[in-house]
């Protein structure tokens, strides 16, 4: 049987996030849709489209006087600083994770094989960590930064404040530019150098070939990374409430916490799926149907350009953003970290607070982020099989469904659990598994995607060698599909089990008592105050980060 050449990686985004590799597209005839296999993917697709309905429902069923009174007073502002604050982050990231991708990818930058890797670390880091470190360091009064300054001046010295608008934008941009910064630097490295050359060739300077030929091609991977730091900003709970800055995510989470009015809170809930569901579909629209292809006839990849006199200046460049980003967080929490357990009576707090303990802690982290990366994997396969081995618009319908909680924030989908465990499943009530069901609706569409790669790049005639020699569909799943789709599955569930793990909002809402991860306890302390308590707990969050995030950069350097 022939098949078709299979060309190169698109300039889109690698397996770690957007779960994109090359499609093997075979001259088959794909069988008549199983309606087992279709039952099972559109239950799971009306699994992850329960929050956004009854989110729906809610709003649109509340009293007429509460839609007046936000109206009025809320919904306008809560809009205004909520885009403002996406539209802040996202041009920062796209300007910062562009610029790192094109020094480590396109240029002879010093050392940009360690760069490569200390750039795509923060990404480990929650952002509200982030913001605890740099709140500690520039508060206006008592920060650290202040104090140096005022000592060293002999009198006060204004710096800058983390507090509002621009310090949630600079905290959220240094943490989520990595999203940026993947997804670009798979692009730069699969673009063909004919490309930048017939530029060059036809009288183009370097910048000009930048703006008119490698940024355009770029485009997937840029508007994916620009996706997922909007919806990402959408969802910010403990950075925004941190640096008092008021936005969507807050105010919800104030309505059901603190004011306790569930009908206020739909609402709200309502107009942020509202707005988070029209940037996918400007998404969709910017993408259109365009398709970026690249012949493998010949293909090499572009040399780096030489940086000549600016060689300090990028070096320069690419080591503040990793000291901001990076090393500064890392180094307080450590610091913070070896004070905690210097001293006795800190370390008493921090060991036995709470009913289970720090142990209990680390333990509940673990057990709850891995059991809904299983779920969210398991509950992947049919959708991903359906979209595979069946496509067509029942398989797109289902698996752009299935991938809605991209557009849901973890309060949003909090309240949803709230509302349908307390009428239709209490006996689910106050139980650690609404946490995990919360993080399965969260995060499945990342396993979801995985799934759809890995099978995609399946040849179908593995299979049908299995059923030919006698094996069942049940049985080609389990000794033949499972097996070679392993690794992508893994990579999945590393995705899923690495962002549940920083999950806040949903947890702290979710919670039972006596429930504590290490994300809640982190949060607890630290608006609290007790900054060196928190510290510990905070930096065992991100060395446990580490591990699944260093598994996926891994995989995708042994796929370059």
């Amino acid at each position: 049987m022939r098949t078709a050449p299979t060309p190169p990686a698109p300039a889109t985004a690698p397996p770690l996030l957007r779960g994109a590799g090359p499609r093997v597209r075979w001259p088959l005839r794909w069988p008549a849709i199983s309606p087992r296999l279709a039952l099972a993917a559109g239950l799971v697709a009306g699994f992850a489209a329960i929050p956004l309905f009854y989110i729906a429902l809610r709003a649109a069923a509340a009293d007429p006087e509460v839609w007046r009174r936000l109206l009025q007073a809320r919904i306008g502002y809560l809009l205004g600083n909520t885009l403002g604050l996406a539209v802040a982050v996202t041009s920062g990231a796209l300007a910062l994770g562009v610029s790192m991708a094109w020094l480590t990818e396109r240029t002879d930058l010093p050392g940009r094989g360690v760069f490569r890797w200390l750039l795509a670390l923060p990404l480990a880091i929650p952002a509200y960590i982030g913001g605890i470190v740099h709140l500690a360091l520039l508060r206006p009064r008592g920060g650290v930064i202040p104090q140096l300054l005022a000592e060293l001046a002999g009198r006060p010295v204004a710096a800058p404040s983390p507090l509002g608008f621009w310090g949630a934008a600079f905290i959220l941009t240094l943490f989520s530019y990595p999203y940026v910064y993947l997804l670009s630097g798979a692009a730069f490295r699969s673009l063909h150098a004919s490309l930048e050359e017939s530029a060059r060739t036809l009288g183009r300077s370097p910048w000009r070939t930048l703006w008119e030929v490698t940024l355009p091609a770029l485009r997937p991977g840029l508007t994916a990374g620009a996706l997922l730091v909007a919806l990402d900003v959408l969802a910010e709970y403990g950075t925004v409430a941190l640096l008092r800055y008021e936005t969507f995510s807050s105010a919800i989470f104030v309505q059901l916490a603190g004011r306790y009015d569930r009908s206020a809170a739909a609402v709200l809930s309502g107009v942020l799926v509202a707005l988070a569901v029209a940037i996918l579909w400007a998404e969709l629209r910017a993408q259109g149907r365009a398709r970026f292809t690249q012949m493998e006839s010949g293909w090499r990849p572009a040399p780096p350009l030489a940086l000549g006199r600016w060689r300090a200046a990028g070096f320069a460049v690419a080591a503040a953003a990793v000291f901001a980003s990076l090393l500064v967080p890392v180094a307080v929490l450590l610091a913070w970290s070896v004070a905690a357990v210097t001293d006795p009576a800190m370390l008493a707090a921090v060991v036995r607070t709470g009913s289970q303990g720090f142990g209990g802690f680390v333990w509940n982290s673990l057990w709850s982020s891995g059991l809904a990366a299983l779920l969210a994997v398991t509950l992947s396969l049919p959708v991903g099989l359906l979209a595979a081995r069946a496509p067509g618009r029942l398989a797109r319908f289902i698996s752009r469904t299935c991938q809605v909680g991209y557009a849901i924030p973890g309060v949003v989908i909090a309240l949803s659990l709230v509302l349908l465990v307390n009428r239709f499943l209490p006996f689910l009530y106050a139980t650690p598994l609404v946490v995990v069901v919360a993080y399965v609706l969260r995060y499945m569409p990342q396993a979801t995607r995985a799934s759809e790669s890995a099978l995609s790049q399946l040849a179908p005639s593995l299979e049908e060698a299995a059923r030919t020699l006698g094996r069942t569909a049940l049985q080609t799943l389990l000794q033949v599909t499972l097996p070679l789709i392993l690794p992508g599955l893994l990579a999945g569930g590393a995705l899923v089990f690495l962002t549940s793990l920083k999950e806040l909002p949903a947890t702290l809402l979710l919670r039972p008592a006596g429930f504590d991860t290490l994300a809640v306890r982190v949060w607890i302390w630290a608006e609290d105050g007790f900054y060196m308590q928190a510290a510990p707990a905070a930096l065992l969050l991100v060395l446990l980060s580490v591990a699944p995030l260093a598994f996926l950069l891994r995989r995708e350097q042994g796929r370059r």
